[in-house]
């Protein structure tokens, strides 16, 4: 057998032991379907082999189905609200379905799918970046990834990309979106508050855990109606005047300023809040991506980005009385999954 095949086998392996149980019994009944002609005494009792693989498939299916809620107690809570009457919604369709693949599902096999691809094959691009750190990484050492395995024992909600895409449409055009993290602690008041607004496809769950797994912040991860990332002034009148709000009522303590950070195309909310918003967040921070407008603010716009990255930088028209820029050296795109101690020990000190 050629090396490529054996490799692709074994990635596979790989894949299988990493994925949620319900997927290893999916692709057990399947493995079985192609199989059972090899059972001994299988044309004789065809029917009772059949009907019992099935009846065990199905049960076992139901069980290890994952369960997941929006409940106040949860690791992370995933909330829905009326955008119109601020009313708490249940868990739309649509979210739930996406239990069957879910997100760390997703990114094992991203991950995975990484190691196969040519070197050069995305080259000089943000994907390229993401690919780069992926291949000189240890497999179970990779953070788009490594944080799933770690928050297995947590309760944590389906990933929301697909229902995100369809919000502003057809029966979801009047339901808005956040998670919400509450860190475990005796009075939720002393603690700061991050906004977080995600980058180009969409407000996964995976961030919002970094956030919650390096700082000792109540995490609200906002989202546009759509996966691009692009907060508009729309997007942030609604996450200024409802989102953030609704957020401050669950969590059931009084308004504080929170802090505010976007992250690649997510800058485009930093760049909108400190011209519309100069006086609504304590702190701003741009992650991997570049600062364009002149902020309104009397605080500083704090722009983290690595070196090497293209869409980091701030526009050469805003005076250097406007910004904090934290260059990281040897990094690119990648940086906040490949270096979160460094990025963090930044976070931490802006938010403090």
């Amino acid at each position: 057998m050629k090396k490529p095949y054996i490799k692709t086998i074994l990635l596979l392996i790989l894949f299988l032991l990493l994925v949620s149980w319900h997927l290893k019994i999916i692709f057990l009944y399947f493995l079985f379907l192609a199989w059972r002609k090899f059972i001994p005494e299988y044309q004789e009792k065809k029917k009772i082999i059949n009907r019992t693989v099935f009846a065990v498939f199905v049960l076992s299916f139901i069980v290890l189905f994952p369960n997941h809620k929006a409940d106040n107690s949860d690791y992370i809570q995933s909330v829905y609200y009326d955008r119109k009457t601020g009313e708490e919604l249940g868990e739309p369709i649509i979210p739930y379905l996406t239990n069957i693949i879910g997100e760390g599902d997703i990114m094992a096999a991203v991950s995975l799918g990484a190691y196969l691809l040519p070197d050069n094959f995305v080259k000089g691009s943000a994907i390229g970046d993401v690919v780069r750190y992926t291949k000189s990484t240890y497999f179970f050492n990779n953070n788009f990834h490594k944080l799933y395995r770690e928050c297995e024992q947590e309760d944590t909600p389906p990933h929301n990309v697909p229902f995100q895409i369809m919000q502003d449409q057809g029966f979801y055009k009047d339901i808005s979106h956040y998670y919400l993290h509450l860190p475990d602690v005796e009075d939720l008041e002393d603690c700061e508050v991050i906004v977080y607004c995600h980058g180009y496809s969409g407000n996964w769950i995976l961030y919002t855990q970094i956030f919650a797994k390096y700082t000792g912040a109540i995490i609200l991860a906002v989202e546009t109606p759509s996966f691009n990332g692009y907060f508009s002034p729309r997007v942030m009148k609604e996450i200024v005047n409802k989102t953030i709000p609704h957020a401050f009522k669950r969590i059931g303590i009084p308004y504080k300023k929170p802090h505010i950070i976007g992250l690649s195309a997510g800058g485009s909310a930093i760049n909108n809040a400190a011209v519309n918003y100069p006086n609504t967040f304590k702190s701003y921070t741009i992650l991997s991506a570049s600062l364009r407008r002149m902020p309104r603010t009397a605080k500083k716009v704090n722009v983290i980005y690595g070196a090497s990255d293209r869409s980091g930088g701030i526009s050469s028209k805003i005076p250097k009385s406007k910004y904090n820029r934290y260059r990281i050296k040897g990094e690119d795109h990648s940086l906040l999954v490949a270096r979160p101690d460094t990025v963090f020990g930044l976070i931490n000190e802006i938010i403090k």
